[in-house]
């Protein structure tokens, strides 16, 4: 379970109230948060438009981006701090 700050959480209550009376159910804040992670990654579009200050990148772009992913076969030692920083000796 991850821990996500909000700016303003009164939103995500009141929109869970909202959920709440319009369904006859309650319904919990991980439940709504998921399921608007689920409605956003299957309209990608209209949340670049929400986001709409930064330029975005063209499909192509995208797709060679995409396809960059690798596999370097990279075997840790131990843990990544330790890979990343040393082991602080």
């Amino acid at each position: 379970m991850s821990v996500v700050k909000l700016p303003d959480k009164g939103e995500l209550d009141k929109l869970v109230a909202n959920l709440t009376l319009h369904l006859g159910r309650k319904v919990s804040q991980q439940d709504v948060l998921t399921a608007c992670i689920r409605l956003a990654s299957t309209h990608l579009e209209e949340l670049e438009r929400f986001f709409g200050k930064i330029k975005p990148l063209s499909k192509t772009r995208v797709a060679e981006i995409l396809k960059m992913g690798e596999d370097f076969e990279y075997v840790t030692k131990g843990t990544i701090d330790e890979d990343l920083y040393g082991d602080g000796t």
